[in-house]
């Protein structure tokens, strides 16, 4: 994957404004100048350095992903009934925009397989359904041993519509050794 070809800048993938969703959100940001070295720039790139991103705006990035590349407009409820049980509103998804093409979001998705066939989410291989993931351990102060931890990813079964999740544990570790459990949990109801 070369990150200098991708169709979109970090701007179009939602940085530093405000997220295309009808609920309040906090803006994800990160900072890079002109004059970035090398090292501030891959950091950047994993999500270290001046970057934050909120669960909700990892979430639909993933759903992109399992979405060959399409964002939808994210909603939070299905739809509204009144006393008598009538529907009053339904709400159903909708395209928001094309995020990547779908060749990066096949690319990024067999990382997220290899990461959960073998590397850090290895606890969700070999389930019933599919699972593609990412976990991480953000850290928030000085103190390195501190992080949030994190899983993102998206599972896919025959049948059904795909789940995605974001999970953060805050204050707790590493992704797969807090988040993933959770995630695990989700899916498995789900």
């Amino acid at each position: 994957l070369d990150l200098n070809k991708m169709s979109k800048t970090a701007e179009d993938l939602y940085f530093n404004k405000e997220l295309p969703i009808s609920m309040v959100a906090n803006q994800s940001s990160y900072v890079l100048g002109a004059d970035a070295s090398d090292y501030d720039i891959m950091q950047t790139s994993i999500g270290q350095g001046k970057t934050q991103i909120t669960p909700i705006h990892l979430n639909m990035i993933t759903q992109a992903i399992a979405n060959d590349g399409v964002l939808m407009s994210p909603y939070v409820i299905d739809h509204t009934e009144n006393y008598k049980g009538v529907v009053v509103k339904q709400f159903e998804p909708s395209e928001y925009a094309g995020l990547m093409t779908s060749e990066e979001a096949a690319t990024l998705e067999q990382y997220m397989a290899a990461v959960v066939d073998y590397g850090t989410a290895d606890d969700l291989a070999d389930k019933a359904y599919e699972v593609y993931g990412k976990t991480g351990s953000a850290e928030f102060s000085s103190n390195t041993k501190s992080s949030h931890a994190w899983f993102v990813g998206y599972s896919h079964l025959e049948g059904k519509e795909d789940i995605a999740v974001a999970v953060v544990v805050e204050d707790s570790g590493s992704g797969s050794k807090y988040a993933v459990p959770i995630a695990e949990k989700i899916f498995d109801v789900y």
